[in-house]
């Protein structure tokens, strides 16, 4: 009977170590997988900025042969301020319309204003009906880089040219720099894509998705700086300003002589109303003693 007591526990721990092994041989052989699985995808979720930042702008700019690509013509933004007397503001304006659309160009935004009201309106297709004085404008207009100096000059005919300015801003190589990163940026992308398709995890699948949002946000930022400068070097602005000549004499009813005659013309009326108003006002009163004068008078009369 001890014996056989004996034995069995022999047994129950022989049973103990033995699951004790079996569980940690079974974690050991997790542990290694799971270090297995991640010295295969670290090196791919380390993909980075900082990983393909090695490219250089003059690298990432080159062309599938290998030769570096040579830089596109300079990007320069042209603004231009030109200030002109004219004769007719309204004619004016349908020539310089005119000569916008003659060189591929169009009106951004306009406004004219007298010393009356002030108007604003991109065709003006009317103004203010009760103008006093010489009208005065402001027109903003678009046209592409290569008709710049053409508009300009046909634009100076218009009228006499009172000031100009223009200014340049060189933007080449702040293209060239945006342009740079923003491929790399798409190479990363590309990477990330490849590395989403051979995730073998829910959780690394995530954490590449979460890089590839943060890349995309960044492409289209970049993006939308790049279209930008192109698009503002490639069309100039050009900024008139405009003004009819003021009057050097004014009529002769505006010396005062007309608002004399009017202003005494009522003051009289207001005298002649007062007057009315005044008899009126005392006319009963004169009547009414009148009435009690009369009474006192004859009752004197008939007491004598």
């Amino acid at each position: 009977m001890k014996l056989k007591l004996n034995w069995l526990v022999v047994l129950i721990v022989g049973l103990i170590v033995g699951g004790m092994v079996g569980v940690l041989a079974t974690t050991g052989l997790q542990f290694q997988q799971e270090a297995l699985l991640q010295k295969e995808v670290a090196p791919q979720l380390a993909v980075s900025r900082e990983d393909i930042a090695g490219e250089t702008a003059s690298e990432s700019l080159k062309d599938e042969t290998g030769s570096a690509v040579k830089p596109s013509d300079s990007l320069i933004i042209k603004t231009k301020h030109i200030s002109l007397e004219i004769k007719d503001l309204k004619e004016t304006y349908t020539k310089v319309e005119n000569i916008a659309l003659k060189h591929n160009g169009f009106i951004v935004s306009s406004s004219i204003s007298s010393n009356g009201p002030v108007t604003s309106s991109r065709l003006m297709e009317k103004t203010a009906q009760n103008e006093t004085g010489p009208l005065s404008g402001m027109i903003v207009l678009k046209v592409p880089a290569d008709n710049f100096k053409d508009t300009v000059k046909e634009l100076k005919t218009l009228g006499n040219l009172k000031s100009e300015q223009e200014s340049s801003e060189e933007v080449t190589e702040q293209h060239i720099d945006l342009s740079a990163r923003l491929k790399n940026l798409k190479r990363q992308e590309e990477r990330y894509l490849e590395i989403l398709n051979s995730a073998k995890t829910v959780e690394d699948m995530l954490k590449v998705e979460e890089q590839l949002s943060r890349i995309r946000g960044e492409i289209e930022s970049m993006q939308a700086q790049v279209d930008y400068l192109e698009r503002s070097a490639a069309m100039a602005t050009i900024t008139l300003e405009l003004f009819e000549p003021s009057a050097i004499t004014e009529p002769i009813v505006n010396w005062g002589i007309r608002d004399s005659l009017i202003r005494a013309i009522r003051n009289f009326v207001a005298v002649i109303n007062l007057v009315i108003v005044s008899v009126g006002t005392i006319l009963p009163l004169a009547i009414a003693a009148l009435l009690a004068w009369l009474i006192v008078v004859l009752w004197r009369r008939r007491k004598k």
